[in-house]
């Protein structure tokens, strides 16, 4: 009787790891985070969704961009857990998009190598920016005060770029796709999810929670003109901050101040994934400014390398008239420069 146990037991664990082993494994997370966790249904709060490529390969997915129409890529569902820990869903963001459509939007492909991630935010009840920027096209529900839990769903598969980015496979792991892309990540034909994210809704704003980090205290020059929306001061340190080639981060660390963590600077885009090889070319990286006044999108703009004109002139001249081994500086690769503080409408 024991043997037959023994062997029973053996036969259980065994057709559960076989069965494991035919689950498809999801080499895209999702992870949500936020500088806060309790807030009132009616302030401007931040949370930022972070996309990882988990797989051992870069692999290129979709963000929203500034999608205008259609249905989001990204929605949240809010959870009430009782005493006995029972989720009940009692919010779901509707995903239809009722925006601005004047201007044309768009969604983005977003290279990713191993372990490398890709972080949005969103700014719930941004009313002023609602119309024009999906970041902000979201609200936090009128709920009681008490605990909740956060998901993040992701579903690109509304999107026709989603197919080349994702192969599609069904609940039961089979592939809806039969020319699978070695380059695409496995996607569930559900889409993919975050893991809960615990807030709080409260009846008024905590006002012992310091918007001052160790990186900015409160006489930060950057974060006065952001305060006063001296926007022209604010290119001015910025660029004074990032002279130099590598120190704006072209893919690498950087050491520049601007980039440390602000409390008027809610988001700094990732870099391009490719940047025109010929000179001059631009870089622009999105960044997003909050203040009393709420939230202010932003677009700043590099140039790299620089064409002494003059100098290309007389080199020319030099060379038709047979002075083919004489040549003066006509050019700087080295060169970069903030050119453009913009803002987005």
């Amino acid at each position: 009787m024991i043997k037959i146990r023994y062997y029973f037991l053996i036969t259980i664990f065994a057709y559960c790891f076989s069965a494991k082993a035919d689950l498809r494994p999801c080499y895209l997370t999702v992870t949500i985070s936020a500088s806060k966790t309790k807030f009132t249904t009616s302030e401007i709060v931040q949370l930022n969704v972070t996309l990882t490529n988990k797989s051992d390969q870069a692999h290129s997915i979709l963000v929203p961009g500034n999608q205008s129409k259609g249905l989001k890529l990204i929605y949240f569902s809010w959870y009430k857990v009782d005493e006995n820990n029972f989720y009940t869903e009692v919010h779901r963001d509707s995903r239809m998009l009722t925006m601005d459509t004047s201007v044309k939007g768009y969604v983005n492909f977003n290279r990713l190598n191993p372990d490398e991630s890709t972080t949005i935010p969103f700014f719930f009840n941004d009313t002023k920016n609602a119309q024009r920027h999906i970041n902000s096209n979201y609200e936090i529900p009128k709920l009681p005060h008490g605990k909740y839990k956060i998901i993040a769903w992701y579903y690109p598969w509304d999107e026709e770029l989603a197919k080349y980015a994702f192969n599609k496979y069904d609940w039961k792991d089979r592939d809806e796709n039969p020319d699978n892309n070695a380059e695409y990540l496995d996607l569930s034909e559900s889409g993919t999810l975050s893991t809960y994210f615990d807030v709080e809704i409260i009846p008024q704003v905590d006002e012992h929670a310091s918007n001052f980090t160790k990186s900015c205290g409160g006489n930060c020059k950057l974060c006065r003109t952001i305060d006063h929306e001296k926007w022209k001061k604010t290119k001015r340190l910025i660029r004074r901050d990032s002279k130099d080639y590598n120190e704006y981060n072209m893919g690498k660390d950087t050491n520049g101040n601007w980039q440390k963590a602000h409390r008027n600077i809610a988001y700094l885009g990732d870099n391009p994934d490719a940047i025109l090889a010929s000179l001059p070319s631009f870089m622009s990286r999105e960044i997003i400014f909050q203040n009393k006044n709420g939230i202010h999108y932003f677009q700043l703009t590099w140039q790299l390398g620089k064409i002494n004109r003059v100098g290309s002139r007389i080199n020319t001249i030099l060379y038709m008239i047979g002075l083919r081994n004489v040549r003066i500086r006509d050019s700087r690769i080295n060169y970069s420069r903030l050119k453009y503080l913009s803002e987005i409408k």
